[in-house]
C-alpha cells in the first residue's frame, strides 16, 4: 500500500510585514512627539510622551519587548525625561509660554527699573539707568548692576540656553568726545558688551549665543527734550530672539546646542546627589542636607589624604594602632 505524501511546508513570503509593521509604528510615533512638540504646550506633551511610552511598551505583533522601549529617549538620551533644550529648540509654544512668564517675572521688578514687553523679534528686556549703572561718560558697571544682571541671568538661563540673544545699547542725544569715546556709537557699544562679558564670565552663558549691538540715539523710546526724558533713552536692552530668525544669523544654531547638551550632561555628572537614605534621614530641613553632602565630600578627601601617608607615621613605640592593623 503506498504511503501517503505529506504536503509539502511553504515558506511564509510575509514575514518581513512584521518589521515592516514596527518600523511604521516607530515612524508614526516619532512624528506624533514632533508634532507635539511644536503644537502643544509643555504639560500636554508631556502627557503625549507617557502616553506614547505606554501604548508600545509591547510589541502589538508578537508580544516581544518592543523597539522603543528600553532604548534612550529620542529627546534626550534619558528614559522618561523631556530635555527643555529639544522644547526650546523646536516648540513655538513653549517659546511663547517661557516669553510670558519672563515678562511676569520682570515686571515684578519694576521698581528696580526693569520693563518688559514681547513682539515679532521675541522678548525685550529693558533696563533703564536705575537699573544699569555705569560710571559718567564709561561703560563700566557699578556694583549696583551687578545685583540687577544677577537676578536677570537667573530668570533667562532658567528658560533659555540657546536663543539668540542680541544686547543692545542705548543713550541720549547728548554729545560725548573723549580719547576712548569719540561718539555715542562706540560709548553705547561698549556699555551693551560690558553686559555680555558680565552674564558669560559670572553666569557661565555659551559667548556663541551672544550679539552686541550699539545704537546710540537713533531709536529713542521718548524725546530728548527733558532731563526726565533723556533718562528713559539712556538704556540697555536684553532680546531673546524667537527661534524663527535663526536662520538669520551666520552663527551655527546645532553647534549651540551640541555645546549646550555637553554642558548639561557635564552638570549632570557634577552634582551632589544624596543617597536615599541620607534623604530619608534629613527629610524636608534642605540646609542639613547640604551639610551632610559637604561633610561626605570632607571625609572623602580625608580618606584619601590617609591612605597616601607613609604607615610609619602611625608607629607608636615601634608598633601600629590595633585599627590599623
Amino acid at each position: 500500500m503506498a504511503r501517503k505524501k505529506h504536503a509539502e511546508e511553504h515558506e511564509n513570503l510575509e514575514r518581513w510585514l512584521v518589521s515592516y509593521a514596527d518600523f511604521m509604528t516607530l515612524l508614526f510615533a516619532t512624528f506624533v512627539v514632533l508634532y507635539a512638540l511644536a503644537q502643544s504646550d509643555v504639560n500636554a506633551f508631556k502627557g503625549i510622551e507617557e502616553a506614547l511610552r505606554r501604548a508600545f511598551s509591547q510589541n502589538i505583533f508578537d508580544n516581544q519587548t518592543s523597539i522603543m522601549s528600553g532604548q534612550d529617549s529620542i529627546l534626550d538620551g534619558q528614559a522618561g525625561a523631556t530635555n527643555p533644550l529639544m522644547l526650546e529648540y523646536m516648540s513655538q509654544k513653549y517659546e511663547q509660554s517661557s516669553y510670558e512668564d519672563i515678562k511676569e517675572d520682570v515686571e515684578r521688578l519694576k521698581k528696580e527699573g526693569l520693563s518688559a514687553e514681547i513682539d515679532d523679534r521675541g522678548l525685550i528686556i529693558r533696563m533703564n539707568e536705575h537699573a544699569i549703572k555705569y560710571s559718567a561718560g564709561t561703560a563700566d558697571l557699578t556694583k549696583e548692576s551687578y545685583l540687577v544682571l544677577d537676578m536677570l541671568a537667573g530668570i533667562i538661563k532658567k528658560r533659555f540656553a540657546i536663543h539668540y540673544i542680541d544686547v543692545e545699547g542705548h543713550s541720549d542725544s547728548d554729545a560725548i568726545k573723549t580719547a576712548k569715546f569719540p561718539s555715542n556709537w562706540e560709548l553705547s557699544s561698549a556699555r551693551a558688551s560690558s553686559v555680555i562679558r558680565y552674564l558669560i564670565k559670572n553666569h557661565d552663558f555659551n559667548p556663541k549665543i551672544f550679539s552686541a549691538v550699539g545704537l546710540a540715539d537713533t531709536v529713542p523710546i521718548a524725546k530728548n527734550d527733558t532731563v526726565q526724558n533723556k533718562a528713559k533713552n539712556r538704556r540697555v536692552e536684553i532680546i531673546i530672539l524667537r527661534n524663527k530668525l535663526k536662520n538669520l544669523s551666520k552663527k551655527d544654531m546645532q553647534e549651540i546646542l551640541k555645546e549646550a547638551k555637553l554642558h548639561q550632561k557635564k552638570s549632570a555628572i557634577g552634582a551632589k546627589v544624596p543617597s536615599q537614605a541620607i534623604e530619608g534621614l534629613v527629610g524636608d530641613d534642605r540646609e542639613m542636607l547640604k551639610n551632610v553632602i559637604d561633610m561626605s565630600e570632607q571625609y572623602k578627601n580625608e580618606n584619601k589624604r590617609i591612605n597616601s601617608l607613609d604607615d610609619e607615621t602611625y608607629l607608636h613605640d615601634g608598633e601600629k594602632p590595633s585599627f590599623m592593623e
